[in-house]
C-alpha cells in the first residue's frame, strides 16, 4: 500500500508532536513519515529593508503583515526543500492551523489541493459570490478559466521533484501571497472533494483576529456550515 509524508509546519515541537499524535491515531497505517517544519518569523532589521520590497502587494500594506506573509512563503519553501532532500513521494504539507473534515483517502494519482476556498477570478469577490462550481467525490480539475482556490493549510504533493519545481518559482524579484501565487502559476491542476482538511478556527497570525476560514472551507465554500 501507497503510504504518506506528512510535513507539518508550526510554531513549535509541542504543537507538532500534538498533530502527528493525532494523525498516527488515526492513520498510522498510511503514514510512512511525519516531519516538522518550523514556521518562520521574519524580522525587520536596518540592514534587510529590502525585504519590503519582495512581496508584490498593494502600497498600503503594513509592514507586520508584509513580514507575516513573506514568512509564510518560507515556511513553505522550507517544505518544499525538506520533500526534495527526503526524495519521498506522496507529500501532504500542512499548516498549523489545518483539521481533518474527512478521512484521509489512498494517495491521489496526482499532485492536489486537499483543503482550500473555490472563489471568483476576481479574488474582490470572493466571500460575495459562490462560483457554480458542482464536483464529484475524489479529483476534480481547477478551471482557472471560471475559479481559483484560496488558502494553503492542505497541499498534496505527489513528488520530490515537483516539489523542487514549485519551489524554484518562489525564487523571484517578487512574489504574491502564496495562495494566489499558487493560482498565478496554475501549478496544481486538480482539488481533491470532499476536501480532507479545512483550516481550523484560529487567531490570524497575519491580521491577529479570529478570522472565517474555517467557514470558508468548508467544502471548499461551496456549502453553508
Amino acid at each position: 500500500m501507497t503510504k504518506y509524508n506528512i510535513y507539518i509546519i508550526c510554531k513549535n515541537e509541542e504543537i507538532f508532536m500534538k498533530k502527528a499524535k493525532e494523525i498516527n491515531s488515526k492513520y498510522k497505517s498510511k503514514i510512512c513519515h511525519i516531519q516538522w517544519v518550523p514556521a518562520e518569523y521574519l524580522k525587520l532589521t536596518q540592514c534587510n529593508k529590502k525585504l519590503l520590497k519582495d512581496l508584490q502587494t498593494r502600497y498600503n500594506t503594513q509592514k507586520n503583515k508584509i513580514l507575516a506573509k513573506l514568512g509564510c512563503i518560507a515556511a513553505h519553501r522550507k517544505a518544499l526543500l525538506a520533500i526534495y532532500m527526503n526524495k519521498t513521494n506522496n507529500n501532504i504539507i500542512l499548516e498549523e492551523d489545518s483539521d481533518f473534515s474527512e478521512k484521509l483517502p489512498p494517495a491521489p494519482s496526482v499532485s492536489c489541493y486537499m483543503g482550500g476556498w473555490i472563489v471568483p477570478l476576481q479574488t474582490t469577490k470572493a466571500g460575495k459570490v459562490v462560483p457554480n462550481v458542482k464536483p464529484k467525490n475524489g479529483l476534480n480539475k481547477v478551471d482557472y478559466k471560471k475559479f481559483k482556490i484560496l488558502m494553503t493549510h492542505a497541499l498534496f504533493i505527489k513528488t520530490s521533484d515537483e516539489a523542487i519545481e514549485l519551489f524554484q518559482t518562489t525564487i523571484t524579484d517578487k512574489i504574491k501571497n502564496y495562495d494566489i501565487h499558487l493560482s498565478s502559476i496554475e501549478f496544481l491542476e486538480n482539488y481533491y472533494y470532499p476536501p480532507i482538511f479545512v483550516q481550523g478556527k484560529h487567531i490570524s497570525e497575519i491580521d491577529k483576529i479570529s478570522n472565517k476560514n474555517d467557514q470558508y472551507s468548508y467544502y471548499y465554500g461551496l456549502k453553508t456550515k
